[in-house]
């Protein structure tokens, strides 16, 4: 049984409704249509109590914003960097409502095999009664012949351990620094720093293709480029890839 109660339901309707992106005609029935859709999906999920309503919604609004970037990228075909960064966006989203959906599913299968584990458990049994001792002397058993044991085996020599075991050195993260400089030069071209992402490094060839701009010199800054994890310089891995191997 769902232990999702009525109050929970209605306020994850409200959170859906004033969180999903507008229709292209913004009027009243297309809202209500968008949003009786929105719930529909959320009550396929059949989210069983409120954390699994929290992922739920999740899940509705990474897919409603997935397809509203698509939208947006289909209306800017002829600006490549801004359709080439509504995909990358849809993408991400797309990933996003991937994995949220396996945690709701997880947190399903935890929740209906705890339920059967609780209406399946058997009773305890109960302990017999120990019947009670003879009145009567018994025997004394014959005594056991003492054997000589036999001797042990000789112990295993320990394990030899290098004294030095080899240890390879960790490399350092890319500096705030040079992430903030990184972010910043995506923010400006982000194609170019896609194909530096691309090509783990400034090349000749980026440097041909991108003569109209200033490429990073510094090498942190071009390590950020490449290593960086941060939410915008992630989003460079989905820029475009068949574009950035016909540059390269």
């Amino acid at each position: 049984m769902s232990a999702l109660s009525a109050t929970s339901r209605h306020e994850y309707y409200v959170e859906l409704g004033s969180s999903l992106p507008p229709p292209v005609q913004d009027k009243p029935e297309y809202r209500e249509r968008r949003l009786t859709t929105a719930i529909e999906a959320f009550n396929a999920l059949r989210p069983g109590d409120s954390y699994e309503g929290r992922l739920a919604v999740q899940i509705v609004l990474t897919g409603a914003h997935a397809a509203e970037s698509l939208r947006e990228a289909g209306i800017n075909r002829e600006n490549f960097p801004k359709m080439t960064l509504c995909r990358a966006q849809a993408a991400s989203m797309m990933r996003e409502e991937r994995a949220t959906r396996r945690m709701l599913a997880q947190e399903q299968k935890l929740r209906l095999a705890a339920a059967s584990v609780a209406a399946t458990a058997p009773a305890q049994p109960v302990m017999a009664s120990a019947p009670p001792p003879s009145a009567e002397p018994q025997a004394a058993p014959p005594p056991v012949q003492a054997t000589a044991a036999p001797p042990p085996p000789a112990p295993e020599p320990p394990p030899v351990t290098p004294l030095h075991p080899a240890v390879t050195p960790a490399v350092p993260p890319p500096s705030p620094e040079a992430i903030a400089k990184a972010e910043a030069f995506a923010d400006e071209d982000m194609v170019a720093a896609a194909q530096i992402r691309h090509d783990r490094g400034v090349t000749p060839q980026s440097e041909a293709y991108f003569h109209h701009l200033t490429l990073p010199a510094d090498p942190a800054v071009i390590d950020a480029l490449v290593r960086g994890t941060s939410d915008l310089l992630t989003l460079l891995d989905d820029v475009g890839a068949e574009h950035l191997d016909t540059a390269a």
